[in-house]
């Protein structure tokens, strides 16, 4: 299939139906090439088939979105919070929301606030800075929705608030960077569109996820990290990363739920590469938000992740089912290497179901080696099982690419938000 100019072809799996449905979407900066994607997926899907998530061990077999919530989805918590990305920090004793600097960004096109949000616990506190961007009805009167009345979007970033724009009254992070990955004022503005996203009507908020606990990858951040202001003799074993990340973004969401501007019927989380599968980990855990957007990363099946690579981003106990220090092989053969591992319980597909009836959107690109289209792809016709037990269906769309997040992708999820989900 040849790629459309100015447009980028998404796919909905319509599991009830059983058919297929493309949706064009309008993009500014097209990717040129051919999009042989869809081929190359389903030909996986022969090799690799989707499990039935609705079929239990002892036989029988979930009928209604009823049962999956009482018989099902408590124990695939249980695996997954104890055997694959941790538990939850507990909510703080104290939470307090400091706006520390106000005014106008993108020639008036946005009213920008700087929150801190300061945490206290009984061992200590720990701050971290929240950007917030909202519309102005004067720069954008035909998407005004009045307040109380506006969609948001939460974006845990990489290296600060400063980078995602050349904003000079963003405040500056100076915590942990990655050796990898820029950190000047506005040296990363291909990862978001943050102009176009208030101009549409959105209010945007993002932080950077190492405020809560540093990405070091293979070395423990506990004593740096939100864990270390709680008792320790109240928390779990394994102080894993991302349910600091995901405790960072439900402060967020804290944030947005006394603000009469935003609609609290209507906030999306969003990540990418890692954060995709943190973005994951919050969905699940924190039913407030109503559209979870996993980016480019967070879907593929747990026999395919690097768990030996990245040993505090996953419990030692998933060790048991696959055990590798490759991110970027073929799916087919990172099959064949966790083969000798035993089946697991539960994987992606089961875990992305309890979102439901929640809105989800699976996003991945055709030459992302990262996170393996061809694993996406099948974690999602597993979820999307489930959603059809809620009368709903994932959203899938795929890119012509590499591992990346674009201003394209932000249009997909901003096109799904207004025209899927009538925000």
């Amino acid at each position: 299939m040849k790629m459309i100019e100015r447009k980028i072809v998404a796919v909905f799996l319509l599991s009830a139906l059983g058919v297929f449905s493309a949706v064009a979407v309008e993009a500014k900066n097209p990717v040129p090439g051919e999009c042989a994607a869809s081929n190359s997926l389903e030909a996986y899907l022969v090799r690799n088939p989707p499990k039935d998530v609705l079929a239990l061990a002892d036989g029988t077999r979930i009928k209604t979105a009823e049962e999956w919530t009482a018989k099902v989805r408590p124990a695939i918590l249980k695996f997954f919070d104890e055997g694959v990305y941790g538990v939850m920090p507990p909510k703080p004793a104290k939470i307090d929301f400091r706006l520390v600097e106000f005014g106008y960004s993108f020639d008036g096109a946005a009213r920008r606030r700087q929150y801190v949000i300061h945490c206290e616990d009984v061992r200590g506190s720990l701050d971290f800075t929240v950007l917030l961007y909202l519309p102005r009805e004067i720069m954008a009167p035909k998407k005004w929705r009045g307040p109380g009345h506006i969609p948001a979007f939460v974006y845990p970033n990489f290296s600060g608030n400063h980078t995602l724009s050349d904003d000079p009254a963003v405040l500056e992070y100076k915590g942990f960077a990655y050796k990898d990955k820029p950190t000047a004022r506005g040296s990363r503005p291909d990862r978001v569109c943050v102009e176009e996203l208030v101009k549409r009507g959105f209010a945007f908020a993002t932080f950077c996820f190492n405020e809560l606990s540093p990405d070091y990858m293979v070395r423990d951040t506990t004593e740096e990290s939100v864990w270390r202001i709680f008792d320790p003799a109240k928390l779990p074993a394994e102080k894993l990363v991302h349910p600091a990340w995901s405790w960072g973004s439900m402060r967020v969401r804290d944030l947005l739920e006394i603000l009469p501007e935003i609609d609290q019927s209507k906030v999306a989380i969003v990540g990418q590469s890692r954060m995709g599968k943190n973005a994951t980990v919050t969905g699940v855990h924190d039913s407030r938000f109503s559209l979870v957007c996993a980016n480019c990363g967070g879907t593929k099946s747990l026999k395919h992740i690097p768990n030996l690579m990245y040993p505090y981003w996953f419990s030692h106990k998933l060790a048991k089912y696959v055990q590798t220090d490759m991110t970027s092989l073929p799916a087919d053969e990172l099959d064949r290497m966790s083969a000798r591992f035993p089946p697991l319980p539960f994987d992606q597909g089961e875990f992305l179901g309890c979102i439901a009836p929640r809105a989800l959107v699976i996003s991945t690109a055709t030459g992302d080696r990262v996170s393996s289209p061809e694993s996406n792809y099948r974690t999602y016709r597993e979820a999307d099982q489930v959603f059809a037990l809620f009368g709903k269906s994932v959203g899938w769309h795929i890119k012509e690419g590499k591992h990346s997040i674009t201003h394209d992708d932000w249009r997909w999820f901003m096109n799904y938000a207004e025209e899927v989900l009538k925000w």
